[in-house]
């Protein structure tokens, strides 16, 4: 063997210190290099897959907080709707009993003219009944003091009604 290494040019020692030179290079560069940049891969890949777990939490939290947020305005637009439905509820209520007090005064106003009225009507054919009366009574006073013809008694008419327009 030592023939064919000579052959291309190899010589037995070198080769061996060649071979201890690269292990000791290689032993060398595998502790001073190799594991202090696997170590420094290994906390960069820890930290990227950290982060990428806390944002995927963040966006978990996102997506139930932007959840919970359109949960809370529907809610609020139910109670505002509620709220709006409950004082159309109440304006119509009002407005029902405005209207039936209104009605209530407007009979009240009717029925207080209506008495007024009869009381007057009443006051009015007391009046003409003692004016016919008082009437009767002169009519009749005169036909007793005279001697009545039918010319008389339509004058004595006329002249009692006469008395009784100008009242």
């Amino acid at each position: 063997m030592e023939t064919v290494l000579k052959s291309f040019g190899i010589q037995g020692k070198i080769l061996l210190w060649q071979i201890i030179n690269f292990a000791v290079l290689f032993g060398a560069l595998w502790f001073l290099l190799y594991k202090p940049i696997k170590k420094l891969l290994a906390e960069r890949e820890k930290k990227v897959s950290d982060s990428l777990n806390k944002a995927s939490e963040l966006e978990q939290k996102s997506k139930e907080l932007e959840e919970e947020f359109k949960k809370k305005m529907s809610e609020q637009r139910g109670e505002i709707e509620d709220m709006g439905r409950k004082l159309e509820e109440r304006q119509q209520k009002m407005h029902q009993e405005m209207k039936a007090r209104t009605e209530a005064e407007s009979k009240k106003i009717i029925t207080e003219a209506r008495e007024l009225a009869q009381e007057e009507k009443a006051q009015i054919l007391k009046s003409l009944e003692d004016e016919v009366k008082a009437a009767a009574a002169e009519l009749a006073a005169k036909i007793l003091e005279q001697k009545i013809d039918q010319n008389t008694e339509k004058k004595l008419i006329e002249d009692a009604v006469k008395t009784l327009t100008k009242s």
